[in-house]
């Protein structure tokens, strides 16, 4: 034997082929922010919202002071800035608004369960947006939310009627209170309605309306413009004698189909559009066409209107004048078919020569967003604009020395974003 060892050589042990386990990634919801901040920034400039939203974090962690009314609303101003670069592409702004705020407080992902925290954050809104009137203050991402969605579908209203010889006054909290206090269906409230003045030259095109609401609006039961169908009837059959309203409510989204700017398990997407509609002499007597001074001895102490509504008033007649005093006056209602006819005041001059401007007066004021002119109606509101103007001129001058305001006569005045109140006001 050689004293060398011999090589070992290594047993081959055959193997089991391996069957290589394919592992599916986890499926990870939502965006990331990178993905939709260039967007963003390529589409408007978003560094003053991100400034006062950084603001507002820093009072909410310091200690849990309460947010300054001026910094949540000059937020809120602030995303009506933005707004405008986003005109007809409102869900763009909803998600850019979302990854903007997200972004400042360092978060990386958008899913849905992002969007309802901040849907549902009332971290500055007043007393955790509680409010005992009832009118809840939003949330700042829910009143972004809800004021797109009642925008977009403002616009499909618009389509639906321009051409037809009307004309479109978009009003209320989506006109004077755009990404301030509009709301969602949330914390037992009801949602802002979407409101409407909608002067025709000939109540007949009513009979028609119905037909063009179903294709425009979204989520309409039948069983809603079947009712309006009937009640458009009735008013043209007797009522329309050029001192009555044709008021009529409508549910939006009430189909159950999902809204694609809510997400479906954050709040229920159904809330109310609201019309009124104007024959145009109604609409010269509201604005006091006949004259153009709005004085006793020209236009008298007081005018009033029927309103044919689907459900009866329990509120009184609500006024207020130019220096902020308030009256409760009676407001008839009568029961006729299909709903109510009710009688509110355009105007009351009291005893003291103050004027106050009534519920379908203070509609029109501020002017509202005029989204279609068939009947040029355009340079009646500027005149009666001026008219009020005037009139305020002229109560500011007399004893005693009070301050007056033409906000002050409004009785939704808190519900104004405060740049609509120094418009008003200016």
């Amino acid at each position: 034997m050689s004293g060398t060892p011999s090589a070992v050589r290594p047993t081959t042990v055959p193997r089991t082929p391996l069957t290589k386990e394919v592992v599916t990634p986890r499926p990870r919801p939502g965006r990331p922010l990178a993905d939709l901040l260039p967007a963003a920034e390529r589409r408007a400039d978003w560094r003053h919202v991100r400034g006062l939203h950084r603001q507002h974090v820093q009072f909410a962690d310091g200690g849990g002071a309460r947010v300054p009314a001026v910094l949540r609303e000059g937020l809120a101003d602030a995303i009506l800035d933005v707004s405008s670069s986003y005109a007809g592409h409102e869900d763009e702004l909803v998600e850019h608004g979302l990854a903007v705020l997200a972004d400042v407080e360092g978060h990386e992902i958008v899913d849905e369960e992002l969007f309802r925290a901040y849907y549902e954050d009332d971290r500055f809104t007043p007393g955790g947006g509680d409010d005992p009137t009832g009118r809840r203050q939003p949330a700042l991402f829910e009143a972004l939310v809800e004021t797109c969605r009642r925008r977009r579908d403002a616009r499909g209203l618009r389509d639906a009627l321009r051409g037809t010889g009307t004309s479109g006054l978009l009003i209320g909290s989506t006109s004077y209170g755009r990404f301030h206090n509009v709301r969602g269906n949330r914390n037992g409230t009801a949602a802002s309605d979407l409101d409407f003045v909608v002067v025709v030259d000939d109540a007949a095109i009513l009979g028609s309306v119905d037909g063009l609401l179903a294709t425009a609006l979204p989520g309409v039961p039948a069983t809603d413009l079947d009712r309006m169908r009937h009640r458009a009837e009735v008013f043209t059959g007797g009522l329309d004698d050029g001192r009555t309203v044709f008021s009529h409510k409508l549910r939006l989204w009430a189909d159950g189909a999902p809204d694609p700017m809510l997400p479906a398990g954050v709040a229920a997407s159904d809330y109310l559009v609201s019309l009124h509609f104007l024959t145009r002499p109604v609409l010269d007597y509201v604005l006091v066409a006949s004259t153009p001074r709005l004085r006793r001895d020209a236009a008298g102490a007081r005018r009033t209107v029927d309103d044919y509504r689907e459900t009866p008033v329990t509120r009184r007649d609500h006024h207020r004048t130019f220096a902020g005093r308030s009256y409760q006056l009676p407001l008839d209602t009568v029961a006729t078919e299909g709903g109510h006819l009710t009688s509110p005041r355009v105007y009351y001059i009291d005893d003291f020569d103050s004027y106050c401007p009534g519920f379908f007066q203070t509609m029109l004021l501020p002017r509202p967003d005029v989204l279609w002119d068939g009947l040029d109606v355009a340079p009646a509101l500027d005149q009666f604009q001026r008219k009020i103007s005037e009139r305020v001129r002229y109560e500011a001058d007399r004893p005693p020395h009070a301050m007056v305001r033409q906000s002050f006569a409004h009785v939704r005045r808190d519900a104004f974003a405060p740049r609509v109140i120094r418009l008003l006001d200016g």
